[in-house]
C-alpha cells in the first residue's frame, strides 16, 4: 500500500488542479462572462474527476498484489478514457459550450503537473548551486 508521503505529489497535483480551475473559472467569469466560465468549469471538473479516478486506480495498483491487477487497471483506464471521449463528444455536439473555455478547463491538470515539475526543477537547481 502506498504511504501518505509517497502519494503526496499526487495530492499536490490534485489540490493545485482544483485551485487553478477556481482561478480560471473566476477569471473567465470576470473577463468573458458566464458562458465561458461554465465551459471552463465543465472541462475542469471532467479533467479533475478523471485524474481523481486515475490516482485511485494507480494507488491500488501499486499498493497491492500485481497478479491480474495490471489487466484490470488497463481495462478501467481505457473504459474511463472512452467515457470521457463520449462525454466530450456529447457536450460539444449537443451542448452550447464555448470550445476554447472547455479546452482551458481540460488543461488544468496538465498545468498543475507542469507547475509542480517546474517548481521541483527550480528547487533542484538552487540546491546544486549552493553545494
Amino acid at each position: 500500500m502506498m504511504t501518505r508521503d509517497e502519494s503526496l505529489p499526487l495530492r499536490r497535483i490534485q489540490w493545485l488542479s482544483w485551485a487553478i480551475l477556481g482561478l480560471a473559472a473566476g477569471g473567465a467569469m470576470v473577463w468573458f462572462g458566464v458562458a465561458v466560465a461554465g465551459a471552463v468549469l465543465v472541462g475542469g471538473v471532467l479533467a479533475n474527476g478523471s485524474f481523481l479516478l486515475l490516482r485511485r486506480d494507480l494507488t491500488r495498483l501499486f499498493g497491492g498484489d500485481l497478479t491480474g491487477a495490471r489487466a484490470r487497471f488497463f481495462i478501467k483506464y481505457y473504459a474511463r478514457l472512452f467515457l470521457l471521449i463520449a462525454a466530450l463528444f456529447l457536450l460539444i455536439k449537443y451542448g452550447s459550450l464555448n470550445i476554447p473555455g472547455l479546452l482551458v478547463g481540460l488543461s488544468v491538470v496538465l498545468l498543475s503537473i507542469a507547475g509542480l515539475a517546474a517548481s521541483a526543477a527550480i528547487k533542484t537547481f538552487k540546491t546544486r548551486e549552493v553545494s
